[in-house]
């Protein structure tokens, strides 16, 4: 072969190379890697552990929809509330409604965890019935479940805005139209939002691009639009650096609360950090829930899922490009119209907590989040009769799991506070609430606690858990509440 043969034939292999390089990933990760990142001692986080894709993306045009699956809907109205979505609680029977749990927040004593609306996942959404609208309320872990016996649940419109980290991939697999497709939906839905948030735009494939920020949604268009479609992306899928980036646009900006939403049909490939627990956790410091969405069967939905359930978010799972906008749409109205749930723990170590209720139409409702307990206080599931400090047979249950718990766990001391309602003077209140938490740590004496990691405190009738307005809530209102404290 002459040279100048052997010349072109060489500049004939860069050039395919150069022209496959933006499919192929660069730094292929292995899952033993990616499961020797995260620690064993995390049992949620195992869940972020993924396999890895092909080394090459390849584009399908076609959107495959799984046999029997439901498409979104345009947003319905019933009984004054709008929205439609599929979430990662999808699988619901035809006489049954499901509420999508999200962004929990906790205070030394509560738990504040927003419930969507009851709704049938056809593009329908209704109201929970007034009187008792949820009628079971489970704390569960490997070993036990506790039921909830205290809580308020409160329709909230909230209009304040948000600053929202959009993150769309881009990678080969995505191609060029849905890319397009993406980008129309985001701006629609800015555009369409009843409430003007600050919305930062992230696109990646192997590389990370921050697009832009504004609360203007002309100013938003010309950003999403700077890059057509897939113009200057179609490589292949870093997620990780993606959500670390979209972290770090919201750190900075405290005035305004944030979130992430995280569009991917991929699994990850191509990150430069793979310290998705450590990414993960920054998220979780900075209190910043991530939506995550999977399109189509190629995505990573396990990795997807384990994001949204360890920050407190939601996971969308969609097929059909043509429900970008009504998915976006309603993920922008979850965050303004919810229901507020507050309730008291009934337990201190719970992996999971599970709910049943009955909406305005008497169907029942059910929903489900994974979430780790913390050491906080909790409220014994029992309630004194007026007047009485005495326990019956049937509280020692609840007292023996708190026996058990301070059995496995020799390091945490506890605090017991007694409550009752209003009926009585200031003073007896006093004397009747002390007397109500010694009944207990009596209990827990008996069980074989020593009596020297107990410390009782009274209350009386200075801290209601709900206004003393009813006989039903004066009974929630003559309570025990717990409280952890290390030795």
């Amino acid at each position: 072969m002459s040279k100048i043969a052997k010349y072109i034939f060489l500049l004939l292999i860069i050039n395919t190379f150069n022209s496959c390089s933006l499919l192929l990933p660069r730094n292929i990760i292995t899952p033993n890697k990616t499961n020797e990142s995260i620690s064993s001692d995390d049992k949620n986080l195992q869940k972020l552990n993924f396999k890895t894709r092909p080394s090459i993306e390849p584009f399908d045009p076609i959107d495959h929809l799984p046999s029997g699956y439901s498409k979104l809907s345009s947003p319905k109205i019933i009984a004054n509330t709008v929205t439609s979505l599929k979430t990662e609680t999808q699988s619901v029977s035809k006489k049954e409604y499901n509420t999508a749990p999200h962004y929990i927040t906790k205070n030394k004593k509560e738990i504040s965890i927003r419930l969507s609306y009851p709704t049938d996942w056809k593009g329908n959404y209704y109201k929970f019935r007034k009187s008792l609208p949820l009628t079971k309320i489970e704390m569960i872990n490997d070993k036990d479940t506790c039921y909830i016996a205290k809580y308020t649940l409160k329709e909230v419109t909230d209009k304040k805005p948000y600053h929202i980290s959009i993150v769309l991939d881009h990678s080969g697999s995505m191609g060029h139209d849905r890319c397009l497709e993406l980008q129309d939906a985001v701006s629609l839905a800015v555009k369409e939002s009843e409430v003007k948030n600050k919305i930062s735009v992230i696109k990646f494939d192997s590389e990370i691009s921050f697009e832009g920020k504004s609360f203007d949604s002309a100013e938003i268009q010309k950003v999403l639009y700077k890059k057509l479609g897939m113009q200057g992306f179609g490589g292949s899928t870093s997620i990780y650096d993606a959500l670390d980036m979209s972290l770090d646009s919201l750190k900075m900006d405290t005035a305004f609360r944030p979130l992430v939403i995280l569009f991917s049909d991929g699994y990850e490939n191509s990150s430069r950090s793979q310290d998705i627990k450590g990414i993960v956790a920054k998220a979780k410091a900075l209190n910043v829930p991530v939506f995550t969405i999977a399109f189509g069967g190629g995505a990573d939905e396990n990795l997807l899922r384990g994001i949204a359930n360890e920050t407190n978010g939601l996971f969308f799972s969609i097929y059909d490009r043509s429900e970008f906008k009504d998915l976006l749409n309603n993920e922008l109205f979850l965050l303004n119209h919810y229901y507020e749930l507050r309730l008291l723990p009934c337990s201190f170590d719970y992996d999971k907590i599970r709910f049943e209720g009955i909406a305005e139409d008497g169907i029942k409702v059910t929903g489900e989040k994974l979430m780790k307990g913390l050491k906080e206080t909790v409220a014994l599931n029992l309630n004194f009769d007026f007047d009485k400090f005495n326990l019956v047979a049937k509280n020692l249950e609840e007292v023996k799991k708190v026996a058990s718990y301070l059995k496995n766990n020799l390091d945490q001391n506890i605090i017991i506070t007694g409550h009752t309602d209003n009926a009585g003077t200031v003073e007896y209140n006093m004397d009747l609430s002390i007397k109500r938490a010694e009944s207990v740590k009596r209990a827990l004496i008996n069980f074989g606690i020593d009596q020297k990691r107990i410390q009782v405190i009274g209350r009386g009738e200075t801290v209601p858990y709900v206004p003393n307005d009813s006989e039903e809530n004066r009974l929630r209102n003559r309570r025990i509440e717990i409280e952890l404290i290390k030795r």
